[in-house]
């Protein structure tokens, strides 16, 4: 009659006939080499402890040696904690660099439009004018419209109308095709056409309420441009930092200068040099940079 039958290797348990006893073949099951249990001389099936116990050959690395094992998988685990403290002890650094990096865009982006603003200057004799005005002195549009031309985009300012305030029907139009130099690519400004980057107004600055001055013969630095938080409708639309209502670093939209990151603002100068410059800068520092003839020195090697 068949017996049972349990392989040393899979542990399948199956039926065997009589007439396979004492003779060896592949496990139905795992297909390894086993030898079934024989009749002795009194009937009863024995079985060989060779074909009860897997060789030495038959088992996983790890049960053969357990002690190269382990030091593989230490080693593993070594390499990963040294990786996980490297990431842990880098990333400062490498946050860092990604700030760094992300300013820099910034800085390029102003540097294009204070390229424009001095073309501008060189045709006409000053900058533009923070705000065009009708003749009855009423708001229109941003000195952003004026320097179109000069960035590129003589298409867009050809379709705008520049007699016409800036959310007229035809105006609100060309809104919508804001050069992407006027947005921060670290803000959202860019999906409302709004802007990061301002003029700073007032008495003492670039842009008195007399008039806008000329680039030359100013002291160098002083600042043309700075980032600040977008908070207007679009960037046709007036507006600028006044200097009136007080001037330092923060986060209030077209209030303070920075905003988009925590220890610095960016800001480019009338020569086009481009500055990282402290949230924590002096105000007497930040004065002189904004004043364009007080005839202050200021060392700006460390905002570079």
């Amino acid at each position: 009659m068949p017996f049972e039958f349990t392989c040393p290797y899979c542990h399948h348990r199956t039926k065997v006939d009589d007439k396979y006893a004492g003779q060896t073949g592949p496990c139905v099951s795992c297909g390894k080499k086993v030898s079934m249990p024989r009749y002795n001389e009194r009937g009863i099936l024995v079985f060989d402890q060779a074909a009860t116990t897997p060789s030495k050959s038959d088992k996983p690395a790890s049960e053969k040696n357990p002690v190269p094992f382990l030091v593989a998988a230490a080693c593993v685990f070594t390499a990963v904690g040294t990786l996980i403290g490297v990431f842990f002890f880098a990333w400062p650094s490498i946050q860092k660099r990604a700030i760094v990096a992300a300013q820099n865009r910034d800085i390029d982006n102003m540097k294009q439009i204070a390229k424009a603003l001095n073309e501008y200057a060189d045709r006409y004799g000053t900058y533009p004018p923070p705000v065009v005005t009708d003749a009855a002195g009423k708001p229109l549009y941003s000195w952003r419209v004026l320097v179109l031309p000069f960035m590129g985009y003589e298409s867009l300012y050809s379709n705008f109308r520049l007699d016409q305030p800036f959310d007229s029907p035809n105006n609100l139009e060309q809104m919508q095709r804001m050069p992407a130099e006027f947005a921060s690519p670290s803000s959202d400004a860019a999906i409302g056409n709004q802007t990061n980057y301002v003029l700073i107004t007032g008495s003492g600055t670039l842009f008195p309420p007399e008039g806008p001055l000329s680039p030359r013969n100013l002291d160098d630095p002083t600042l043309l441009l700075v980032e600040t938080r977008h908070g207007m409708a679009s960037w046709t639309e007036p507006g600028d930092i006044d200097i009136s209502r007080g001037l330092r670093p923060g986060t209030r939209p077209l209030q303070d200068l920075g905003g988009l990151f925590k220890d610095s603002f960016t800001a480019v100068s009338v020569s086009g040099e481009g500055f990282r410059i402290p949230m924590t800068v002096p105000t007497s520092v930040l004065d002189s940079l904004v004043s364009p003839n007080g005839g202050e020195k200021v060392d700006t090697s460390e905002f570079q």
